[in-house]
């Protein structure tokens, strides 16, 4: 076993004491993540487009635990409709990279796009449509996988060593394209004139390890996963802004 593998199965399977309880902690992690904080701190009424909305779960957690955002309007945009997405106000249906969503020419307050960037032909393209259709002073949040990704060890080796995970090396998920250089993506949000508020990876380790104190062995495998990405700092996100 190398020293990278071993030192993950020492983190998934180390004995621990959890110092708050199981639901405070899945509580913590939809309101102090990053991406569930942009949306929480939105201002009143915003108007929202989630962008590569996956199974439309966003739509419903800005409804859960305080602040309880019921006044956010939101809308949806993927290549396919997902489990939730009677939540939105309106959703569109199609391959980003062959037509970009309308919305019949609304301007949003925010835009989320997470885990989508790494799956279009050119990144970029989320900003250039983000000047289209932000409103003036609307922001946008973007996450994706950090470089780190590359490195960690595929999630077959991990599993042959006991750890029930979905996903661990960025190569593990056949539809990622390109890994997106968080300098050169920044760079071209200035190019385009979106001012860039913050970047960086994420990183939770405290959150991480209360995760796997109360859910290592649990039915459902998100908490865990949740908590691999947070103690390897898996993703990065850019908050940019319109002027």
């Amino acid at each position: 076993m190398n020293k990278d593998v071993a030192a993950i199965v020492e983190w998934y399977f180390r004995k621990r004491t959890p110092g708050t309880m199981a639901d405070k902690a899945m509580e913590l992690y939809f309101t102090q993540h990053p991406r569930l904080s942009f949306l929480k701190m939105l201002p009143l009424g915003a108007r929202v487009a989630d962008v590569g909305a996956g199974d439309g779960s966003l739509a419903l957690l800005k409804d859960r635990h305080d602040p309880v955002r019921t006044d956010i309007r939101m809308h949806a945009c993927s290549l396919e409709a997902g489990t939730h997405f009677h939540a939105y106000e309106s959703t569109e249906i199609g391959d980003w990279n062959a037509h970009r969503p309308r919305f019949d020419g609304l301007r949003f307050d925010g835009i989320v796009c997470a885990h989508f960037i790494e799956h279009i032909d050119r990144p970029e393209s989320l900003l250039e449509w983000a000047c289209e259709t932000l409103a003036p002073g609307g922001r946008a949040y973007i996450e994706w996988p950090a470089d780190g990704s590359l490195q960690l060890p595929a999630v077959a080796e991990l599993r042959r060593h006991g750890l029930d995970l979905m996903i661990s090396n960025f190569h593990d998920d056949c539809t990622h394209a390109a890994l997106p250089d968080r300098g050169r993506f920044c760079g071209a949000a200035a190019r385009l004139g979106l001012a860039v508020e913050a970047q960086g990876e994420i990183r939770m380790p405290w959150l991480a390890e209360e995760l796997m104190a109360h859910y290592r062995d649990a039915q459902d495998r998100f908490p865990v996963q949740a908590a691999f990405w947070l103690w390897t700092g898996w993703s990065q996100y850019v908050v940019v802004r319109k002027e």
